[in-house]
C-alpha cells in the first residue's frame, strides 16, 4: 500500500507541473510501416524515420519484393541510450530489441552511438528489421545461419547525404567474436541446429561472414538462391550444400580467408522508390506517460513495481481504461511466472498435478479488466483480456457448455469490432473454436487474417499451420513452420508444432494434443525477442 501511495503521489505532481523539458516530451512519427515514439529532437526523429523507410524501399527493390497493403507497422521506442534498454529489460549488454508480439511487434533501440561495438541505435534496427522483412516477404525455409546472417550484413547498409547507398561493409561489432572464434566450423554451421542444442561458438560471426562472402561474390548470391530451392525441396542442408557450393573444407578455408582479408564493400547511386512522408505529433503529457508504463510492462523487469505504478495512474484518472488494461497484462504474466515458478519446483514430484491458472494474480488480471470494461465497454485490449481468462477458464474446467464458450467469444468479436485490423483478437476468436475442440465459422478465415498481417508473429504462423493440419493440408501446415523451426533464437515452437502435425496426420484428429503446454499464454520473459 505504501508503495501505491508513494507512486501516486508521483503521478499527481507530474499532472501537477506547469512545464516539462522539451527532451522528455514523448513525438510520434508516423510513416508507411513504421510508428516511432522518441524523446529529444524532432529533426532527428524525422531523419530516422527517413532512413527507416528508405532502408524498407531498397530491401523491396534489392530482392524485388512489391510493398504489399494490410500489413501492420512496426512500433518503435527510441531510448536516449542503450542504459536505457538494458533498464528496460534488467539485462547487460544490450542495445536493442525487436519483439513480434502476439500483441503488436515492436523494437526498441537507442538514440545514442555505437561505442566500442559500433552498433548504433540505427544499426540495431536495420538488422531487426531484415529479420522482419524476412519473415514477411520470403516462404523458404531458411537456414539459421542465413537468418542471422542476412540481418548482420544488411545491418551496415549506410545511405549518403548525395542520395548513394553503401552496402556490405564491415560488421565490426562482430570482429572479436571472429578472433576469438577462429575456426569456422562449416559442416556445423551449415547443419544446425540440426541434432545441436546450443549455438555453436562464433555463430554470428561467422553467419554474417559466409552471407558476406557470398552476396559480395561475382554472382551477388545466386549461390544462396540456390541452396535454398534444393532446401524448398526437401533435401538436407549438407547434402544441399555440398551440391552448391562445392567442396565444403575448401569452402571453409576460403570463408576464413575472407574474413582476414580486405572487405570489400558497394556503393551505388541507383535510385529506387521509397516512401518519403512522414506525420510528426506530440503525445500530451498523460499519454507520454502511459507509454512509458506500456513500455516497462512489455519489457517485464520488476514486473509488481508497473504493476502497481499502472495502478497508481489507473487511480489518477487519466486513461485510467488503458491503464486497468495494461493493469490486467501485468497480473496475468505475474500469474504466468508463479505457474512456472511452481513447475520449475515440481518437476520431479509426480505426485503433484500442474498448477491451475486461478491464483491471485489471475483474480486480479479480471477484476482489473472489469474496470476497464466498466469504463469503455468496447476497449480493445480490455475485451481481449476478458476474453483469454473466461477461455482459459473453460479450458482448464474442461467445460463444453457452447453457451459459456459463446459468451466467452464475444469479447473477441467485440475487440474486432472495435479494431477490425487488430490480428490478436483475430487470432483469440479462431483460438477460442480449438480450445473448445470443435471446429467454427469463419475459424480458417480468421487465422489467416491474422497472419497475413503479422507473419512474422510466433502464435499467428503456428495456428495457421495447425488449421491447415485440420483442412487437411498437413505438408502446407509444416512447410509454414520450417524457418521457424530453423530459428536461432527460439526453435523449439516450430519443431514442437511440426512434430504435433505429424501426430495429427497419423491418428486423423482435426487439432492437436497441446496437454503438455498452454500455448494461450506467450511467454513473457522475451526469450524469443532477438537481441542486439
Amino acid at each position: 500500500m505504501i508503495r501505491v501511495l508513494a507512486a501516486l503521489t508521483a503521478c499527481l505532481a507530474l499532472f501537477a507541473s506547469p512545464a516539462h523539458a522539451a527532451d522528455d516530451i514523448w513525438k510520434r512519427a508516423d510513416t508507411r510501416h513504421f510508428t516511432i515514439y522518441s524523446t529529444g529532437d524532432e529533426d532527428d526523429l524525422t531523419a530516422f524515420a527517413r532512413d527507416l523507410e528508405r532502408f524498407d524501399g531498397l530491401l523491396r527493390f534489392w530482392y524485388d519484393k512489391p510493398d504489399r497493403p494490410g500489413k501492420d507497422p512496426i512500433t518503435i521506442y527510441l531510448l536516449d541510450g542503450s542504459r536505457g534498454v538494458q533498464k528496460l529489460l534488467g539485462s547487460r549488454g544490450v542495445a536493442g530489441y525487436y519483439s513480434p508480439h502476439i500483441e503488436g511487434t515492436y523494437a526498441v533501440a537507442h538514440r545514442g552511438g555505437g561505442g566500442w561495438r559500433s552498433l548504433t541505435g540505427q544499426r540495431v534496427l536495420f538488422h531487426e528489421y531484415a529479420h522482419h522483412f524476412m519473415f514477411n516477404e520470403f516462404a523458404v525455409p531458411a537456414p539459421a545461419w542465413l537468418i542471422e546472417g542476412f540481418a548482420e550484413f544488411l545491418a551496415t547498409v549506410e545511405f549518403g547525404e548525395d542520395g548513394s547507398w553503401t552496402y556490405g561493409k564491415p560488421a565490426t561489432h562482430r570482429g572479436a567474436e571472429l578472433r576469438y572464434f577462429d575456426d569456422a566450423q562449416i559442416e556445423r554451421l551449415l547443419s544446425w541446429p540440426d541434432g545441436e542444442r546450443r549455438l555453436i561458438a562464433g555463430f554470428y560471426g561467422w553467419s554474417w561472414g559466409l552471407t558476406h562472402m557470398l552476396y559480395t561474390a561475382p554472382d551477388r548470391g545466386a549461390r544462396i538462391s540456390a541452396y535454398i530451392e534444393r532446401l524448398s525441396a526437401g533435401e538436407k542442408p549438407l547434402p544441399a550444400a555440398r551440391a552448391v557450393f562445392g567442396d565444403l573444407r575448401q569452402l571453409e578455408r576460403q570463408l576464413e580467408r575472407h574474413v582476414r582479408g580486405d572487405m570489400e564493400y558497394g556503393v551505388s547511386s541507383e535510385t529506387f522508390p521509397w516512401s518519403q512522408d512522414v506525420a510528426l505529433s506530440t503525445l500530451p503529457v498523460a499519454e507520454g506517460r502511459m507509454l512509458e508504463l506500456h513500455l516497462r510492462r512489455m519489457g517485464g523487469h520488476k514486473l509488481e513495481d508497473t504493476r502497481d505504478d499502472l495502478a497508481a495512474f489507473a487511480q489518477a484518472g487519466a486513461l485510467s481504461a488503458d491503464a486497468y488494461a495494461e493493469m490486467a497484462m501485468a497480473e496475468m504474466w505475474l500469474e504466468e511466472r508463479q505457474r512456472e515458478k511452481y513447475k520449475e519446483e515440481h518437476e520431479d514430484d509426480d505426485a503433484v498435478e500442474d498448477k491451475e491458472m486461478g491464483g491471485p494474480y489471475f483474480v486480479a488480471a479480471e477484476a482489473a479488466a472489469d474496470r476497464a470494461l466498466a469504463l469503455d465497454a468496447s476497449h480493445l485490449r480490455a475485451n481481449i483480456v476478458k476474453g483469454r481468462i473466461l477461455s482459459h477458464r473453460l479450458y482448464e474446467d474442461g467445460n463444453t457448455d457452447g453457451e459459456a464458450w459463446a459468451q466467452a467469444r464475444r469479447h473477441f468479436q467485440i475487440a474486432n469490432r472495435t479494431d477490425p485490423t487488430n490480428a490478436e483478437a483475430l487470432y483469440r476468436f479462431a483460438r477460442s473454436y480449438a480450445r473448445e475442440g470443435r471446429e467454427g465459422p469463419m475459424m480458417h478465415d480468421a487465422y489467416l487474417a491474422a497472419f497475413n498481417r503479422a507473419p512474422q508473429t510466433r502464435a499467428f504462423r503456428v495456428g495457421l499451420a495447425y488449421d491447415l493440419a485440420r483442412l487437411g493440408r498437413h505438408d502446407d501446415g509444416i512447410a509454414l513452420l520450417q524457418m521457424l523451426a530453423n530459428d536461432p533464437h527460439f526453435p523449439k515452437p516450430g519443431r514442437r508444432a511440426i512434430e504435433r502435425i505429424e501426430a495429427m496426420r497419423e491418428s486423423g484428429t482435426k487439432f492437436p494434443d497441446l496437454s503438455d503446454i498452454d500455448e494461450d499464454f506467450e511467454p513473457d520473459d522475451d526469450e524469443d525477442d532477438d537481441k542486439e
